[in-house]
């Protein structure tokens, strides 16, 4: 038997055999189907013709019976024995396939039951993960909370060691607070002291001012009795000479006729009267005192003497008084002016040589001399001024009838003037003394201190200027007509130069106190040096090598030293982002790069601000140098010879010495390279106070004040009022402002060594007014790199610079060229490293755009706009960049006589801090229809359409010029 068992071995539905039992019953339906008509036909047979009905009727008599349905018939019962044994089998396959059903369901049930299992046993392996994940999790979470815990209790150990921090640091204030107070109230004390004394001192001073002043209102009116006395004596006796003459032409008119008798000899008598008149006049002009009367005005740089001979000035008074006397009888008169004449002249030739000796004691530093020598003077004029009162009244009666009366009014003045010159002599005197006498400030055992000498040559000052404004009254009133025409460009001269040193003395005296708050007069002060090296450009005169703090209080210098200014960057512990250019050298900003900006004052400020995070004092001011002082100084003091390191510097050899000092010759052990320079201040310093020529103090003054004007030495100061006095003065080194056109060209050495030393700069500037009054300006310049075969290797090397150019605010670029492309990219990630940012060179950058075609940075920074680029010049070769920009404005329109106008040009170039100078090309070129008026300076070349200036950049230059429309 065949297997029909609808399911396979492992007990699931074999479809298959399912499927084969399905086609095995459908033969067996139509088995059925042939059984059923076959047993229908068999319903009736026929037995010999006959019908039977019977079951048993034999088939033969069925009339459509034919034989071979037998063999069918048994084919059919085969069939059927077949289908039963078929349906057996089904029936047996039937239950088979329930039992398999049932059996199937058992195995899904005990499958489902497994499948149960496994998942109750997969969710409680999950449930056990869960809770696995959750203690993770859990312990996880308690692990973060023990750490915040103690994050929080070290944060509340901070906090609470921050307020103790704070309490220990409030109760510091409070104790520096009680203890500035008790200062103020002790500096209260000594400035209300030295208030009173200086009160006191102007008190004793106005009062002697006006005891001079009384005594010479006494002595004016006692002149002017003296002038009522002369004048009523003068009108009395032209009353008498009136009568005198009446009675004279009456005695003529009755000797009338014996006059006509005598008609010739009277001719005669009359022409030998004539003749011996002009022999008397010839005599008097050939015997006359050729007396000469001078002073040397010795506080000018230049002395001169102005004279007065015979024939004008002191001298002529007596000759007209004489000429007066006979004149109109006054016997008595000409007796004594010619008394007189000798004795003015006696004591103005003494009072002449009185002060050109003590001009000479002083300027030798012979004090004692020229004090005695200026009294001496004094008092020779006092008592020619005096002699010159006896006769006033007189004096001033003959200018009503002479020509010559001028020339007695100006020698009256001048020996006036000579009288005030010298009594100023003698004050400058006592303060020349004093300062001459002063030694050095930074010697400790200095009893006497800058605070004194100021005090006392404020005391003096103001008595020179009391007399030197008389003075100038009377030079004021003295006719240059009166003078010998070869004194009068001397006279001309102190008459020029004399308001201003009026003005000088004025300028000491109204900012006095400005100098008293400088040398620590209202308080200790202390002030922050920077050197900085001209030989590598920075924007505000060097890269700064070395420093210095001067601690200074009450005149006295308390400190002074100077260090290299890597020892205190080394103590910086901010991280500052530095300004982009300087990424290239240096990933972080300190007090060394800290003069990037071109206006001192806010680099000033950045490096006191560096100085203090670096753990430094809080600087009142900032002093910058750069060696060309040093040079200029040492001119004047001569070699110094500096035996510790085997060198003699002079102003010659100093930068190349100390260069090379500081960059390889220097105590590796000690490793101190800029100790030279701080050995060698001091020494320059003694050098010069204990100089006693007169010419050494007024070149060390000239060298100090050109340093100032050429920006070698900057000043800033936190106290504003003085600030703004320095600012005036023009030392501050701050971005001029201007209205009109400006140029300045900043140069920035990064990574080019000590190269601009050897490097030359020419920078050409020219303004192209266009037909409707536009600007466009061109700018050149040109770099010539001259070392390259030095014996000093920093001299051999490329020179890079960062170079800015100022312009006025809102000027727009037109081209450039000649420069080099540089992108600058941050070297780090400032911001992921937590640097921090500076405001004011974060606001510079956030304004920079680049120029798409030249890649110039462009913005704005102290009210102007600013063109950068990179430049580099090799040695021995040159290069040159050019920039082409429109200004923001057309020609000025400026007003002049009668409200008219007229269209005018300037031009503001201003000089890079510390540079020693490049030249300078200035050319205006104009349209046709304008022709150049007035033109700054008068010297420049003037073309038919352009005017052209040469100078060298020392100073700030200045360019100007007045068009007038052609009709």
């Amino acid at each position: 038997m065949f297997d029909v068992r609808p399911v396979d071995e492992t007990g699931d539905l074999n479809w298959e055999k399912i499927q084969s039992i399905g086609e095995h019953v459908n033969l067996h339906e139509e088995s059925e189907s042939l059984r059923y008509s076959s047993e229908k036909s068999a319903a009736k047979a026929y037995i010999l013709g006959v019908a039977v009905d019977s079951d048993l009727t034999p088939v033969l008599h069925d009339p459509n019976f034919r034989i071979n349905d037998c063999s069918a018939e048994q084919t059919f019962k085969k069939d059927q024995e077949y289908l039963r044994e078929i349906e057996q089998k089904n029936e047996i396959l039937r239950v088979e396939i329930e039992q398999g059903k049932i059996k199937r369901q058992q195995i899904l049930a005990q499958r489902n039951a497994h499948l149960e299992r496994i998942k109750t046993e997969t969710l409680r392996k999950q449930e056990e993960a869960k809770s696995l994940a959750e203690l993770r999790r859990a312990q996880q979470e308690a692990r973060t909370l023990e750490i915040q815990l103690e994050k929080e209790k070290r944060e509340q150990e901070r906090i609470l060691q921050l307020e103790l921090e704070k309490k220990r640091i409030e109760e510091q204030r409070m104790m520096l607070e009680q203890l500035q107070a008790a200062n103020r109230e002790k500096e209260a004390l000594i400035a209300a002291e030295k208030s009173r004394i200086y009160e006191r001192r102007q008190a004793t001073i106005r009062n002697e001012a006006m005891e001079r002043k009384m005594e010479l209102q006494k002595i004016a009116e006692q002149n002017r009795a003296q002038q009522l006395s002369y004048e009523e004596a003068v009108r009395s006796e032209k009353a008498k000479r009136e009568l005198e003459y009446e009675n004279y032409l009456k005695e003529e008119k009755l000797s009338k006729r014996k006059e006509l008798k005598n008609k010739k000899n009277l001719k005669g008598a009359w022409w030998f009267s004539e003749e011996q008149k002009k022999k008397n006049k010839n005599s008097n002009k050939k015997t006359s005192l050729q007396g000469i009367f001078s002073f040397r005005k010795f506080f000018l740089p230049d002395p001169f003497a102005m004279q007065f001979d015979s024939r004008s000035g002191l001298a002529m008074f007596a000759v007209v008084a004489i000429i007066f006397s006979f004149g109109i009888g006054g016997i008595s008169y000409a007796s004594k002016g010619l008394t007189l004449k000798g004795r003015v002249l006696g004591v103005s030739q003494d009072g002449y040589a009185n002060l050109t000796s003590a001009v000479s004691e002083m300027s030798h530093q012979n004090f004692e001399g020229s004090t005695q020598q200026f009294s001496k003077a004094l008092e020779n004029f006092s008592q020619g001024s005096k002699e010159l009162e006896d006769i006033g009244g007189m004096l001033l009666d003959v200018t009503r009838y002479f020509p010559f009366a001028s020339k007695i009014s100006s020698g009256k003045n001048a020996v006036e003037a000579g009288k005030h010159f010298s009594a100023a002599g003698q004050s400058l005197n006592e303060v020349v003394k004093i300062s001459a006498n002063f030694k050095n400030p930074l010697e400790s055992n200095n009893e006497v201190s800058l605070l004194n000498v100021l005090e006392s040559a404020e005391e003096n000052i103001i008595k020179a200027k009391i007399e030197l404004d008389s003075a100038k009254e009377n030079v004021d009133q003295i006719s240059i007509d009166d003078l010998p025409e070869d004194k009068r460009d001397k006279f001309l001269l102190l008459k020029q130069k004399l308001p201003d040193i009026i003005s000088a003395l004025d300028l000491f005296l109204n900012n006095n106190h400005i100098l008293v708050e400088l040398l620590g007069g209202n308080g200790p002060r202390k002030y922050l040096f920077l050197f900085q090296n001209n030989t590598e450009m920075r924007a505000t005169g060097g890269f700064i090598g070395s420093y210095g703090l001067l601690d200074i209080a009450n005149g006295h210098i308390k400190k002074f030293f100077i260090d290299g200014i890597f020892n205190p960057d080394g103590q910086l512990k901010d991280r500052i982002v530095p300004p982009a250019p300087i990424q290239k050298i240096s990933a972080n900003w300190s007090m060394h790069d800290s003069n990037w900006f071109a206006d001192f004052p806010i680099s000033a400020r950045k490096a006191i601000n560096f100085y203090e995070k670096t753990g430094g004092p809080t600087a009142d001011g900032v002093i910058t140098l750069t060696p060309t002082v040093m040079q200029k100084l040492l001119e004047i003091t001569g070699p110094i010879e500096m035996s510790e390191y085997g060198v003699t510097l002079d102003s010659q050899n100093f930068i190349e010495l100390t260069q090379y000092e500081v960059e390889v010759d220097y105590d590796k052990k000690e490793n101190k390279p800029k100790k030279i320079l701080s050995d060698l201040a001091p020494l320059v310093l003694e050098r010069l106070m204990s100089s006693k020529d007169l010419e050494s103090i007024s070149k060390t003054a000239q060298a100090l004040l050109s340093g100032f004007q050429e920006k070698h030495i900057l000043l800033y100061s936190e106290n504003k009022s003085l600030q703004e006095i320095i600012s005036k003065q023009g030392w501050s080194g701050e971005v001029l402002p201007s209205s009109k056109d400006y140029l300045s060209v900043i140069n920035t050495n990064i990574n080019g060594y000590k190269t601009d030393a050897v490097v030359e700069e020419n920078v050409t500037h020219k303004a192209e007014i266009q037909d409707d009054g536009s600007i466009i300006d061109t700018l050149t310049v040109t770099r010539r790199h001259s070392g390259g075969s030095s014996d000093y290797d920093w001299l051999n090397k490329v020179n890079a610079n960062y170079m800015r150019v100022y312009v006025p605010e809102g000027s727009k670029l037109l081209e450039v060229s000649g420069q080099t492309r540089e992108d600058d990219e941050a070297p780090l990630d400032y911001d992921a490293l937590g640097f921090k940012r500076d405001d004011d060179v974060q606001k510079q950058e956030e304004s920079v755009s680049i120029d798409s075609e030249s890649g110039t940075k462009v913005y704005a920074e102290s009210g102007k706009t600013v063109f950068a680029n990179w430049t580099y010049v090799s040695p021995g070769e040159t290069m040159t960049i050019t920039y082409k920009y429109i200004l923001p404005f057309s020609l000025f329109n400026v007003s002049i006589g009668d409200g008219e106008q007229v269209d005018s040009y300037s031009l503001v170039v201003q000089k890079q801090s510390g540079s020693v100078g490049s030249s300078l090309e200035s050319a205006i070129v104009f349209p046709e229809s304008y022709e150049a008026g007035w033109i700054f300076p008068e010297n420049s070349e003037k073309n038919e359409r352009e005017i052209k200036s040469s100078q060298s950049l020392k100073t700030d230059r200045y360019f100007g010029v007045v068009f007038e429309k052609k009709d």
